[in-house]
């Protein structure tokens, strides 16, 4: 059993306030939980407008399970949102 880490840094230009920043990463982690059954939180760059990161955590049998995962989440992630995607770090334990 393996641990999967991913820490995802997004970019919105567009997030003026600490507001409009929360309005697009509460539904994006919500529905990473909803759709993965993951764990998330918000875990860097609080104070910056137009900076997210984002740190997932699941649990995988293989590492091929993980990479799956890790696609998934990478490609929903594109998708579900229209901030950009500046910086994704997995890990594996």
């Amino acid at each position: 059993m393996l641990i999967l880490y991913i820490n995802a840094r997004l970019r919105a230009p567009w997030c003026r306030s600490l507001k409009d920043k929360r309005s697009l990463i509460r539904p994006l982690m919500h529905q990473l939980r909803k759709t993965f059954n993951v764990t998330v939180a918000e875990a860097g760059e609080q104070d910056t407008h137009c900076l997210l990161e984002i740190a997932i955590a699941a649990l995988a049998f293989d590492t091929g399970q993980a990479d799956s995962i890790t696609e998934k989440i990478y490609a929903f992630m594109q998708s579900a949102t229209q901030a950009e995607i500046i910086a994704w770090e997995t890990e594996f334990r």
